[in-house]
């Protein structure tokens, strides 16, 4: 029996020794085609005119994906109906949970047409389904802390707890020595130099005689 091998410029590789991502996109490619050609053959055995309609449900839409792959599958479904047939029109039903992929939605989400559900499970067990209003949130850092995804901050949870402390003591105003060089410690350890918050904090540790 053949296998379907790709060939890359480092060779050719049988399709079952390629990466997960991969063969997932093939997968899912070779689906598709599979389904519109034997369409077409049970519509001609038939003697019916061929459907000008197909609904595409794809699940955890990003599984295996390289973050630059999640960012193209969206823009690659939406425009295969006319690479399958001029008049074929496609309905996409695409469950994720990656912010790239919502990012990627930006461009083609059309308001007259497309609709944006958040899945979400109570303490209680039950589990809600409602229409969120889709809105440009420029940035998959900026997707996870939308209502999709009700993420307060983009990073670590270490970071997080970091800038929630430092800024809780900002907000208060005043603090011993102490707390600001164990707050600076922290802040150190799991923030990143270029945060914006730096320049907040600097300052307000140097007022208290810690330097940075």
């Amino acid at each position: 029996m053949e296998i379907p091998a790709l060939r890359h410029p480092y060779g050719t590789v049988p399709i079952i020794y390629e990466s997960a991502g991969i063969r997932r996109v093939m997968t899912l490619a070779y689906l598709i085609v599979w389904a519109w050609e034997e369409h077409k053959i049970q519509a001609k055995q038939a003697a019916k005119r061929e459907e000008r309609q197909m609904v595409i449900i794809l699940d955890e839409a990003e599984a295996h994906l390289h973050p630059k792959w999640q960012r193209i599958l969206l823009p690659a479904l939406v425009g295969i109906g006319s690479d399958l047939h001029e008049e074929l029109a496609v309905q996409l039903l695409v469950a994720t949970h990656s912010p790239m992929v919502m990012a990627s939605a930006e461009p083609i989400f059309d308001v007259d047409k497309d609709k944006l559900f958040h899945l979400d499970m109570e303490k209680n067990g039950k589990v809600t389904f409602k229409e969120l209003k889709f809105a440009l949130q420029g940035s998959s850092d900026s997707w996870l802390q939308s209502d999709v995804f009700g993420l307060k901050f983009a990073g670590s949870a270490e970071a997080e707890r970091a800038l929630r402390r430092a800024s809780e003591i900002l907000e208060r105003g005043s603090a011993t020595k102490q707390e600001v060089e164990a707050a600076s410690k922290e802040l150190t350890e799991h923030v990143a130099s270029e945060d914006p918050f730096w320049m907040r904090w600097v300052l307000f540790a140097a007022k208290h005689g810690v330097e940075l």
